[in-house]
């Protein structure tokens, strides 16, 4: 489109606001429809000439052919020149957005509006082989119609800010507790530097890294993976590019990582092999691929050393004497609900807790984070005590995921995070066995959160030794997906008479 625009502008220059994006042609019909955008500033000047523009466009084409006008309006403000930049950068460059964040984009809007990549010297490098600058510069002026500037600058490493966070004594993890005189970093020996400057820190147990920061983690390589990919515009004689993906196990955790190689170090992959024994430091953030709160890393160096036995420090979670977020709630039945009904015994009378979880969504597969527990407490046969709670998740729900759990935005605005909301189930659990329907989905999902905070398992019983499978599922709720509602019919089944 780039040439019937300079026509159009050449020909109609009373126009200067209309940027043509796309033609769809119906040979069948002989139609076709021009997709064109226009600024938001300019919406009432452009509706003011609509007709006129179109019988413009109209004038480049046969006078047999039907022509047809879109227009979407758009805006260059900072956030919209930003979300551009980041979304190329994500779709052209996975090499180049693996180290460009938004702190590292500076945009000034306005009249002469200008983009600046902060880069360190060997991405800055990479980016201008690749003529990132102008190919960010069309991107940004096809979609927001807007002159922009686009220029690069050398960004060096806080050095010294990296090494403190690395080197900084690893924080207690909330609600543990651990024995005097014990430390929570391993030392491995017989360092090597394989990639960047040697690792000289001690590493960080995988199990207590919680949430994103820069960190040193040692291990041993598994589940290795190379991909390639073909840049747009390779250097001469090279046509591919790899990076790696593994996973980091020190005895305490896994960690997926993921290391992007620059060009003058891509000799280094051949020291990531399975078996491996590494020393990795890099920025853990949330993994969005897996979306169960789990962390990822960002490799940015890694040290070959020695293997390493070390005592895993037994960790004993605690809870605080009151709940500090979740408070369970006493079940109030109808009392002359069954006085008219013969006394039967109940299915189940031994002391039970039926849960159930709802996830970001109900793909068993992929199911997303835990957004919400509920939990029945039942002895002797009756329901005492009920348990609920939202969760808010590490990653931003969308619209149709909100949606189709009954939620809207500030319905999960506040609310605690798992690392919150898991230590106050464990204590309204503690001491009995848990049971859901569907069992094995529930269970593994409990399993993974407990595991992950160093919560003791409790034991769990097959619900099907009350009744068969198909009395559960109809006894579930058909029209909604919320915890509690569900753990409550299970409950209420459980405790009536066949």
């Amino acid at each position: 489109m780039d040439e019937f625009n300079k026509k159009f502008a050449e020909k109609y220059p009373e126009f200067p606001f209309v940027h043509f994006t796309e033609a769809v042609i119906n040979v069948d019909n002989a139609r076709v429809t021009l997709k064109c955008i226009c600024r938001k500033e300019k919406e009432s000047e452009y509706n003011a000439v609509r007709e006129k523009v179109k019988y413009a466009a109209a004038s480049f084409f046969p006078p047999s052919v039907n022509v047809l006008s879109e227009v979407s309006f758009v805006t260059a403000g900072h956030l919209d020149i930003l979300h551009t930049v980041m979304d190329f950068l994500q779709s052209e460059s996975a090499y180049i957005s693996s180290v460009a964040d938004p702190d590292n984009v500076v945009i000034t809007s306005g009249e002469a509006p200008s983009v600046i990549l902060k880069l360190p010297s060997y991405v800055k490098e990479y980016a201008e082989k690749e003529n990132i600058c102008q190919r960010l510069k069309d991107y940004i002026d096809l979609r927001l119609f807007t002159d922009v500037t686009v220029t690069t600058e050398t960004v060096d490493e806080n050095v010294d800010e990296i090494r403190k966070t690395l080197t900084a004594v690893a924080s207690e993890p909330k609600f543990s507790f651990e024995r005097p005189n014990e430390g929570r970093t391993v030392d491995p020996a017989g360092r090597v530097a394989l990639c960047g400057e040697l690792i000289d820190v001690k590493a960080k147990y995988i199990c207590d890294c919680a949430q994103p920061e820069y960190t040193v983690i040692y291990g041993v390589i598994s589940d290795k993976r190379e991909f390639e990919y073909t840049p747009k515009k390779p250097a001469p004689g090279e046509d591919k590019r790899k990076f790696a993906t593994f996973y980091l196990d020190d005895g305490t955790a896994k960690m997926r990582c993921t290391w992007f190689p620059t060009a003058s170090n891509k000799d280094a992959m051949k020291y990531i092999v399975d078996g491996a024994y590494m020393l990795v430091a890099g920025k853990t953030d949330y993994d969005t691929h897996r979306g169960d709160g789990s962390l990822k890393m960002t490799v940015r160096r890694f040290t070959g050393c020695e293997h390493t036995e070390f005592t895993v420090n037994n960790v004993v979670r605690m809870v605080d004497d009151e709940y500090r977020f979740v408070r369970p709630k006493p079940y109030v039945a109808l009392a002359q609900s069954s006085i008219y009904a013969d006394k039967k015994p109940p299915l189940a009378r031994d002391p039970l807790i039926v849960f159930s979880l709802m996830t970001v969504n109900d793909n068993v597969f992929r199911p997303g984070e835990v957004i919400e527990i509920g939990a029945v407490k039942i002895d002797e046969g009756e329901i005492k005590e009920t348990f609920s709670t939202l969760i808010c998740p590490h990653v931003n729900m969308t619209d149709e995921e909100r949606a189709a759990a009954g939620l809207v935005a500030s319905d999960l605005k506040g609310k605690p995070s798992s690392e919150q909301a898991f230590p106050d189930f464990f204590k309204f659990f503690s001491g009995y066995r848990l049971t859901s329907f569907p069992s094995e989905l529930n269970t593994n999902l409990l399993k993974a959160y407990l595991e992950k905070q160093h919560i003791p398992i409790p034991e769990f019983i097959d619900i099907t030794r009350y009744a068969e499978a198909r009395s559960f599922k109809s006894a579930r709720l058909k029209n909604t997906r919320r915890a509690l509602p569900n753990a409550l019919a299970i409950a209420k089944f459980l405790t009536s008479s066949t």
